[in-house]
């Protein structure tokens, strides 16, 4: 049986080009695996927090990218606050850049939840559907980025797969309270 590991792969020079170009990519993930894990579980919390189909598709979605955006904001701004007081120094724009840049991998995790309750408002499905897809993509995000963290940290598929599957989890678990409770 193989065993496919970092250092397996590595041995064929022909793959090295191809695995060091994927585990490029996987530090990219990693470097925005807190926004996106943050996006996605926070996702699951708003829509947890929704009532069922008390607003339109529209509301909806306003609702759920406006409060993520608006929590964004809050963790940002006191981020970058906290580090001017520590350091005595008063923040400018590569603070505010770099503060952005922190965000955005969190704002790019609501980005497709809030576009699938946006395609309900048309009727190309029900509120109830658009929903579901959300969550279904924050939890897929979730396990997916899951997934690339257990390849960073053990560089073997099993620990990799399970670490995705309980990243997953997380988001199965935030759903069902919200069917349970709605």
């Amino acid at each position: 049986m193989a065993v496919f590991t970092r250092d397996a792969i590595m041995n064929d020079s022909a793959d090295e080009t191809v695995l060091r170009k994927v585990e490029a990519k996987i530090a990219r993930i990693g470097r925005n695996a807190h926004g996106v894990i943050y996006g996605s579980i926070t996702v699951m919390a708003l829509l947890l927090a929704l009532g069922h189909g008390s607003d339109g598709p529209v509301e909806t979605a306003v609702i759920l990218f406006g409060s993520i955006f608006a929590i964004v904001l809050a963790e940002a701004f006191a981020k970058i606050s906290s580090d001017a007081v520590q350091t005595r120094h008063s923040f400018g724009w590569s603070e505010i850049k770099k503060g952005w840049h922190h965000s955005a991998p969190t704002l790019a995790a609501v980005t497709v939840p809030t576009v699938l309750i946006l395609v309900a408002a048309p009727g190309l499905y029900s509120l109830d559907t658009g929903v579901a897809l959300a969550q279904a993509a924050a939890i897929g995000l979730l396990a997916i980025y899951g997934y690339s963290i257990g390849w960073v940290i053990y560089g073997r598929v099993f620990p990799s797969l399970m670490h995705g599957a309980f990243t997953g989890t997380i988001g199965c678990g935030l759903a069902g309270v919200k069917y349970l409770l709605h």
